[in-house]
């Protein structure tokens, strides 16, 4: 019982388990131009210069997104929008997942503040895989440090972005699985 009790309050101690993990999947009919902004706030993800995008009646933008309804798309003037951001309130430590379907190699960039600002922990360059948005692949981004800012300027009119979300932190993992290890032993003592 000891044992069991020891791994159920090490992996709630963990990091991954401290805060409700990131999940954002864009899934909502949005008009063309529609910013994403504050739509995930209350889940702590922010935006900025990132619009959400779902095909309509005249247009079919993407096909075969892995979440069919919407997706995100950067779209910079570059006069008065020149970065485009995701903020993460929380913080994120050890990587994110997304999917992604891109014209051109983009590079997107983890920072340890919000809107760009602090120190760089990781760049991550994403090969282009479509012509025409139809073709959509899983990237994980692994970084040092935790990040509370992700730059997603490089995607401006190249890609489009779903289903992002938090990858733990490998030694979250380890302690998670150790303590599955271990109240597996107990239950077979048991």
């Amino acid at each position: 019982m000891k044992l069991a009790t020891l791994a159920l309050a090490l992996g709630l101690a963990s990091p991954a388990f401290a805060a409700a993990p990131l999940s954002v999947d864009f899934e909502k009919n949005w008009t063309y131009g529609d910013e994403v902004a504050n739509t995930y706030a209350a889940d702590g993800v922010t935006f900025t210069n990132v619009l959400g995008l779902s095909n309509d009646a005249d247009f079919t933008y993407f096909s075969g997104a892995p979440s069919p309804l919407g997706v995100a798309f950067v779209q910079l003037d570059g006069i008065v929008n020149t970065a485009a951001y995701m903020n993460v309130s929380g913080g994120l430590a050890g990587g994110l997942s997304f999917y992604t379907s891109a014209t051109a190699d983009f590079e997107v960039k983890a920072y340890s503040g919000l809107n760009g600002s602090g120190t760089l922990l990781g760049t991550f360059t994403v090969a282009a895989n479509t012509t025409d948005y139809s073709v959509w692949s899983q990237k994980v981004f692994a970084f040092s440090g935790v990040a509370q800012s992700f730059d997603l300027s490089g995607a401006n009119g190249v890609a489009a972005l779903d289903n992002i979300s938090a990858v733990p932190e490998p030694s979250s993992i380890a302690l998670m699985l150790g303590g599955a290890a271990l109240l597996l032993a107990r239950r077979r003592r048991g």
